[in-house]
């Protein structure tokens, strides 16, 4: 175990249901990412990306081999903020109420943690006042990145963040997560299907396919030589779309 790792994976197998209809979903998956590295996780839907993600947060706990993070719990952004986003609350009570659970009482030190963070992902304080309804998607993702962040976690898992937005706004919201990165010292495990967009932003790359890893390396390495039929496969789809 390399404690200079933000999160180090062995051999996990992970399952769904119970008794006869217990199922595996993630079979022997072996992984590291390391503080201030951008890892990104492709795969089709099925493949078992999620499924990482969620065993990673804790939110799938019918594991088997080990998983150790050296960080404080990390944090999700959903591909759908809107749905994240109670819209009967303000943005200002969304983003107050995981200080409200670490025991922060004082109302006016939450507040102002609530503006320095929304400047943060490039939004005024007086976004704090409007509801959900009130939020284009871009600026809705803006907030669901800030309610990442309020806890000071350095890890954060980002599930298809930019797939629900427009060219435009992918650009603007990768270009916001490389800044914070930066300026935060954060790490990202970045969950997509779009191979452009994972070229863009990670460090390295983990393919997967039937709850396997079946090719890893850094982006540049696996883009121009990829080795597993199945990584071409997805590369050549990709090429295709553009």
């Amino acid at each position: 175990m390399d404690e200079q790792n933000l999160l180090e994976i062995s051999h996990l197998n992970s399952y769904y249901g119970r008794g006869r209809g217990r199922r595996q979903v993630l079979r022997d998956v072996s992984l590291t990412l390391r503080p201030g590295e951008v890892l990104g996780i492709v795969g089709e839907s099925g493949s078992g990306k999620t499924t990482l993600a969620k065993c990673i947060l804790g939110m799938v706990t019918d594991i088997e081999g080990t998983l150790h993070l050296h960080t404080q719990r990390p944090q999700l952004v959903f591909q759908d903020p809107y749905g994240s986003l109670n819209p009967a609350h303000t943005v200002g009570w969304f983003l107050e109420e995981p200080l409200r659970a670490m025991g922060v009482k004082d109302r006016e030190a939450r507040r102002g943690r609530v503006a320095e963070m929304l400047g943060q992902v490039g939004l005024s304080e007086e976004y704090a006042q409007r509801r959900p309804n009130q939020l284009s998607g871009g600026q809705r993702q803006r907030v669901a990145i800030a309610a990442a962040l309020m806890g000071g976690s350095k890890l954060i898992v980002l599930d298809e963040p930019v797939s629900a937005l427009d060219v435009t706004l992918q650009a603007q919201i990768l270009q916001l997560l490389v800044d914070l990165k930066c300026r935060l010292g954060l790490s990202y495990l970045f969950i997509s299907h779009d191979l452009s967009v994972v070229y863009q932003l990670c460090d390295r790359v983990v393919v997967m396919t039937g709850g396997e890893i079946v090719e890893e390396g850094a982006v540049d390495g696996v883009y121009d030589h990829p080795k597993h039929p199945y990584t071409k496969k997805l590369l050549e789809a990709s090429l295709a779309l553009e």
